[in-house]
């Protein structure tokens, strides 16, 4: 029997398989090792797109690879820059966006920043659409990861119900454990005249 209880990870694709549709445009803000870009262009088809940013040229050459190994590199646009720049990119609206943080395992550990991933979910929110998601893992377990994460959640306590609910799932017997965040734009209701 599989445990109830899934890992971070796992809860994230759960959330993504919920609002990605075949033909969506979505976003992996942090590509990596390319896990969650290949797993988002499976969701989308042949006629969706995965926009995967990283700011590693190795993480960029990692998602390549991953992606041609499992034939779906026609799927995904992979940008090695700053998630931060997100909005010079003209991204069409997208479905949902990910934001896996963190650090690419055996690399420069300096490159999280909450700054930058603060200005990279702002970017993001402006333009998923509306009941579109953007889910966050954070790893609050380290001094980074730990500002990083207190920088996501100050972000996202500025939103009003009106405009995004979020949800927290964390495991409370294990503080180094990551917190997946879900966050969900709400539809703009009409002004009646």
């Amino acid at each position: 029997m599989s445990s109830l209880i899934l890992r971070a990870t796992e809860i994230s694709h759960r959330l993504l398989d919920a609002a990605v549709s075949k033909g969506d445009i979505v976003l992996d803000a942090t590509a990596g090792n390319g896990h969650d870009t290949c797993y988002l262009a499976e969701l989308v088809g042949d006629a969706g797109q995965v926009w995967a940013f990283d700011i590693q040229k190795a993480a960029c050459r990692a998602t390549a690879q991953a992606l041609t190994q499992r034939g779906l590199l026609a799927r995904a646009r992979i940008i090695c820059d700053d998630h931060a720049n997100i909005a010079a990119y003209h991204i069409p609206p997208l479905a949902c966006a990910i934001f896996n943080l963190g650090w690419l395992p055996g690399s420069d550990h300096s490159v999280v920043s909450g700054t930058s991933t603060v200005i990279a979910l702002q970017a993001a929110f402006n333009i998923i659409k509306p009941g579109g998601v953007i889910v966050v893992v954070s790893y609050p377990g380290h001094e980074k990861g730990a500002w990083e994460y207190l920088a996501v959640q100050n972000w996202l306590s500025s939103f009003s119900d009106k405009e995004a609910r979020s949800l927290k799932i964390s495991y409370p017997a294990h503080e180094q454990a990551p917190v997946v965040l879900f966050i969900e734009k709400q539809y703009k209701k009409s002004k009646k005249p």
